[in-house]
């Protein structure tokens, strides 16, 4: 009977409204707390109901630089009241040295036109463990993610395309596409 009890219990579970939304855009929910590096903290409104595309980089990694560049490229067809992006700074240390000029060098030379934060371990891990620069994940407007790119070491690929992010991003908007 008990047995019974929880399996009942386990099966609502699983099919009350907004779970398997809730936990699918559960990284997302991180980045609201995430310091702003420049400009503005991500605010929670800008996760909901648009697709919203996250990067991981650091300002040492060249990959990354042409990741910005695209992903200001997809700013022009995407503003931000169509979808939110969104740079998380991981392994900024890497080697153990912060350097503040460094990163002031990159953000003037790339100058992002959307959100940039620090990010952290559970960040990290909160989108599949990241462990790799750069990464770029899409999300549609429900918080499901529909696109992926890391940067695989030894690979001739080094960053996802501004084509490939507006692919998803159509996808997102305009599913079955």
């Amino acid at each position: 009977m008990v047995r019974a009890a929880l399996l009942m219990f386990v099966w609502l579970a699983a099919l009350a409204p907004g779970s398997a939304v809730a936990d699918q855009s559960a990284p997302l929910s991180l980045l609201p707390a995430a310091p702003a590096i420049i400009g503005d903290q991500v605010p929670q409104d800008e996760l909901a109901a648009k697709p919203v595309v996250v990067t991981f980089f650091a300002s040492w990694c060249p990959p990354c630089t042409d990741e910005f560049k695209a992903l200001n490229a997809v700013r022009a067809t995407y503003p931000a009241e169509k979808a939110t992006i969104v740079a998380v700074n991981l392994f900024e240390k890497w080697g153990g040295k912060d350097n503040p000029a460094r990163m002031a060098k990159f953000l003037r030379r790339t100058k992002p036109d959307f959100y940039v934060v620090k990010g952290n371990k559970q960040i990290a891990k909160a989108f599949g463990d990241i462990e790799r620069i750069p990464s770029l994940v899409v999300y549609d407007p429900k918080g499901k993610e529909i696109w992926r790119f890391v940067h695989l070491r030894g690979a001739k690929k080094m960053s996802a395309t501004a084509e490939e992010i507006q692919a998803a991003l159509d996808k997102a908007v305009m599913p079955g596409t």
